[in-house]
This record gives structure tokens, C-alpha cells and sequence, in this order.
């Protein structure tokens, strides 16, 4: 027995509601996905600075001596170098910080930005 193939004209409440849908997905995507992985991207570029740099463990040994040697130019030379290269690696993690926090504030700022000037845009006049 041979069927036939009905074809249903579409219903525009159900294009409405795919329209709607779209656009709580995409605010979801902006506002949901893209600043976490942001978040992460952040995490795993100071985990990849701190494992470079040794940050952490320059700090954990700031008062030991220098390659070892417990003489007083040891601790010396230990806590003169240390003391100059922290700062300099510690500019880099809030260089690092910032530059990616500015990112993701320009990013959950120029989408309202946009809408923004797309609606007060002078040649949208009806």
C-alpha cells in the first residue's frame, strides 16, 4: 500500500519560537560559554607562566641560600637575585591578568555596544 506524503503548511508561532530560541542560545553562548572559557584560558596561561618562571617556588625558597652554600654570601647573593627577578615575574602575572580581564570585559561590553548603535543609527529613521 502506498502512502502519501502530506506537506503541512508551517505555522509562524512555531518560527517565533525558533527565532526566540535562537536568541536565548546565542545569549547563552555570549554571555555563558565564551567568559568561562575565557576564565579558563586565564587559569592555564598563569599555569603555563608559573611552571616557566618557577614563581612559585622562588617565592616558597626567598630565604634560602644561594645554590646551597650556608654561608653569609650565599643567603647574600640568594636573596639580592631573588629579590630582583620577583617583581619582574610578578609584572608579568599582572600584565598577564590584566591584558586578559580587559578582554573579557571588551567582550561582554561591545555586544550592548553594538545593539546600541544599531538602534540609534540616523539613516534607520522610518
Amino acid at each position: 500500500m502506498i502512502q502519501e506524503l502530506q506537506i503541512q503548511k508551517p505555522n509562524p508561532f512555531s518560527y517565533i519560537g525558533q527565532l526566540f530560541d535562537f536568541i536565548r542560545n546565542f545569549f547563552a553562548w555570549w554571555y555563558g560559554d565564551i567568559p568561562l572559557s575565557l576564565l579558563s584560558f586565564l587559569k592555564r596561561v598563569l599555569v603555563i607562566l608559573d611552571d616557566t618562571t618557577s614563581f612559585s617556588i622562588i617565592l616558597k625558597g626567598f630565604f634560602k641560600p644561594w645554590k646551597n652554600d650556608y654561608n653569609i654570601a650565599g643567603w647574600l647573593v640568594g636573596m639580592s637575585i631573588k629579590a630582583v627577578y620577583l617583581p619582574i615575574i610578578l609584572v608579568l602575572f599582572l600584565l598577564t591578568i590584566s591584558c586578559i580581564v580587559l578582554a573579557l570585559l571588551a567582550q561582554l561590553i561591545i555586544l550592548p555596544i553594538i545593539i546600541g548603535l544599531i538602534l540609534l543609527n540616523p539613516f534607520l529613521t522610518p
